[in-house]
């Protein structure tokens, strides 16, 4: 089964090469990679270009997002599954073998993950660890109930079979650089059961002074939770996953009350809140409407912090 690996590279020279052989030393060896140069201004294509091996395309084109330098990269896959992998990112040794094994396995299934393993960039020794069980898979027919929690993959720990990828164009949402990943995740979610394998295969490189979360604005709703409540609203989703689809939603604009909360604009937090209206039903709500009402923004601050803590030792 062949992998087609996309890899969207924009100024990483420092990291790119590590990627790529996170690459070459899998098991599984029937891969193509193809890095798509986004317009960099560093060295990094140059990188790319001294590594010979006849798997590894390299495009160039200007500066048009990762977004679209992933749709390119797909468009030019060829494999039976597409995988994702970030410049800074990389690999364990089985990644594309368990990926294999499970759309083997199951050969209804379109959507596969795998957990990973957030590392940070100050700790450059840290770059393999036992990854745990790669035989246990795990068919999540609800992404949405799941997502609420906590994301349990990310970009680079998915694959998706090339001939389903290929109904949702245009896949990622052009010139959106925050949130473009969970939109396809969640259109895959609407049509397809997920296959998740829990054993951490990859490792994600944070607080990388160009990763984009480092840049998120925890006040703003992402586009791909507004056009997922639309999806849920126009009834395009099918009836088992309204609920938690919608619910999910609310969870993220109540998430917002409460950053609002922090920086002390109550009023505005209260608003929001009240427009919320279709969260009533959960106990978040109601506990949030006592914050707005009784709680200081400290009070609210080393609440959230907690719950965050207790979120990550799940």
């Amino acid at each position: 089964m062949l992998c087609s690996i996309i890899i969207p590279l924009y100024n990483n020279a420092g990291f790119i090469t590590t990627a790529i052989q996170s690459v070459r030393n899998q098991s599984h060896q029937n891969f193509e990679v193809i890095v798509v140069d986004d317009g960099s201004i560093d060295d990094g294509a140059s990188q790319v270009r001294a590594i010979h091996d006849h798997r590894i395309k390299l495009i160039q084109q200007p500066n048009r997002g990762v977004s679209c330098a992933r749709n390119q990269g797909i468009e030019l896959a060829k494999g039976d599954v597409v995988c994702f992998l970030d410049a800074d990112d990389w690999y364990l040794p089985t990644y594309l073998e368990t990926i294999v094994s499970m759309a083997v396995r199951y050969p209804e299934i379109e959507f596969f993950a795998t957990s990973f393993k957030s590392v940070s960039n100050l700790n450059k020794s840290n770059m393999s660890w036992d990854p745990g069980d790669t035989s246990t898979v795990e068919l999540v027919d609800d992404l949405f109930y799941r997502w609420r929690f906590a994301p349990f993959f990310f970009t680079g720990s998915v694959a998706i079979r090339r001939s389903h990828l290929t109904q949702f164009k245009p896949y990622f949402p052009p010139g959106e650089q925050l949130g473009e990943d969970q939109d396809l995740w969640f259109r895959l979610a609407e049509k397809s059961c997920l296959a998740y394998c829990p054993a951490q295969l990859v490792g994600y490189r944070k607080d990388v002074d160009s990763s984009l979360c480092t840049n998120y604005d925890p006040r703003l709703l992402m586009p791909a939770y507004i056009r997922l409540e639309q999806r849920v609203l126009d009834r395009q989703l099918p009836d088992n996953l309204r609920s938690s689809a919608l619910r999910l939603v609310n969870e993220n604009k109540i998430s917002i009350v409460r950053t609002t909360l922090m920086d002390g604009r109550r009023y505005a937090a209260i608003k929001q809140l009240l427009n919320t209206w279709r969260g009533m039903v959960s106990k978040r709500w109601w506990i949030s409407l006592m914050m707005c009402l009784a709680c200081s923004s400290a009070v609210v601050s080393r609440w959230e912090h907690w719950r965050r803590q207790r979120i990550r030792t799940w």
